[in-house]
């Protein structure tokens, strides 16, 4: 069985590493992988040992062009749209091409559904503009849904999906080589290590396409927020970013905040398994996944409310019983702003869906962007009380626990392509 996978994303290397999480479990004689992908992907499939096309850039060679003579060169099976929002967007977006053209070939589809689209409005709700325009529901003729957990919910529910293990146990350090790591970034002994990933996406320029003012005024500013309640944790917490970080976190005492450049996959992981804590802004984000995976501690901060002006922050106020000097300015300076669980997009209400009834959500702790003192005394004692870190580890090996009962993902991919007509080797 040949498969052809689709991972194009540009700027989230979450979204591609988890369409070779899925053909890394699915590997096996007889089934034979090749990819489509950008430019950006390129290290990381080279390094899963993957044969691949790279799509050349927008404005050069029709992309479908490029896709046809990968087609006819590699001859396959079915197809694989690792996953389906990145397989329509870029190509619509970027390309200017209708990405259904792919169903003239007569090939199965097979579509990695990351945000369950069957429960879905096919809209995005994004900070700055009240909906973008529809996605395509073309997903909904397909007759097999991939959809990888976490974050989708570990049940397929009425529909086409079918939940499988996003990615196989991650290969830990070992006591010795963690301490070599964390020694290797100037840790001691007492001291707590806490990763801020922040992925490309999150830190849009005047260019980058399709970004509201508010987006880009709020991926300027929530880092503002951020600094100030890091800096009330204990002189012993440090912070790790990877890649390029927004300025504002450059503010942290320069003894607390480590800053390494982009690295492959590998060590990524290993420094991952090295922290005390991940700290995200995005609720559906992958490194917070393979944390709890990791049986690690998270704590995602999101906003809750939509802030236009004075009569706003007041009712912010109230809501919270009281609002901090730093917190009120900040809003005074920053209004309006929406709510956001994947900060700067925004997507709150539409997530909500993707979270209702998900145990997920129980492995986490939560920090609300607005509520200074209450996000400060979650982020200490997750990474300073035991007893804290107690409680959140059990929900963590219930929801581990429940994530073990899944069929293996060779099994799951089996009845994929049994529901496409295809046989397995």
């Amino acid at each position: 069985m040949r498969l052809l996978n689709f991972a194009l994303s540009t700027a989230a290397y979450g979204d591609t590493l988890i369409g070779l999480s899925f053909t890394d479990q699915i590997r096996r004689p007889g089934i034979e992988q090749h990819f489509v992908i950008s430019e950006a992907a390129v290290p990381l499939v080279r390094s899963r040992g993957y044969d691949y096309t790279v799509l050349e850039p927008p404005g050069t060679r029709p992309a479908q062009e490029q896709i046809d003579a990968c087609i006819q060169r590699f001859r396959p099976d079915a197809v694989v749209l690792a996953d389906y929002l990145n397989y329509w967007g870029t190509l619509i977006r970027q390309y200017d091409t209708d990405p259904w053209f792919i169903e003239s070939y007569g090939l199965p589809l097979l579509p990695i559904d990351i945000w369950e689209w069957e429960n879905t409005p096919f809209r995005f709700d994004v900070c700055g503009r009240e909906y973008e325009r529809e996605i395509s529901r073309r997903i909904l003729d397909m007759e097999a849904h991939l959809r990888p957990v976490p974050v989708g919910h570990l049940t397929p529910g009425p529909g086409r999906g079918l939940p499988y293990r996003i990615m196989a146990p991650e290969p830990r350090p070992d006591a010795v080589r963690r301490s070599q790591l964390r020694a290797e970034l100037g840790l001691a002994g007492g001291d707590r290590l806490v990763m801020i990933p922040v992925s490309a996406w999150q830190q849009p320029d005047e260019n980058t396409p399709g970004v509201t003012d508010m987006m880009r005024r709020l991926a300027d500013r929530v880092p503002d927020l951020l600094v100030h309640y890091l800096g009330q944790l204990p002189a012993t917490t440090r912070f790790l970013f990877i890649g390029r970080v927004p300025p504002a976190f450059r503010r942290l005492p320069a003894d607390q905040v480590r800053v390494l450049p982009l690295c492959p996959p590998d060590r990524y992981r290993d420094l991952l398994a090295s922290s005390d804590l991940v700290l995200s802004l995005s609720l559906t984000a992958l490194t917070m996944v393979r944390a709890v995976l990791m049986d690690i501690p998270s704590l995602v901060i999101t906003n809750r409310f939509r802030v236009d002006g004075p009569a706003d922050i007041e009712k912010v106020t109230a809501e919270l019983g009281g609002l901090s000097g730093t917190a009120r300015s900040w809003l005074t300076e920053t209004a309006p702003i929406a709510p956001f669980r994947q900060w700067p997009k925004g997507l709150y209400d539409f997530v909500q869906r993707l979270f209702d009834g998900n145990n997920y959500l129980g492995t986490l702790g939560h920090g609300e962007l607005l509520a200074e003192e209450a996000t400060v005394a979650r982020l200490t004692e997750l990474l300073y009380d035991p007893a804290a870190q107690g409680r959140l580890a059990d929900t963590r090996s219930a929801y581990l626990d429940r994530l073990a009962t899944l069929p293996p993902t060779l099994d799951v991919f089996a009845e994929a392509a049994r529901r496409v007509g295809l046989s397995m080797p």
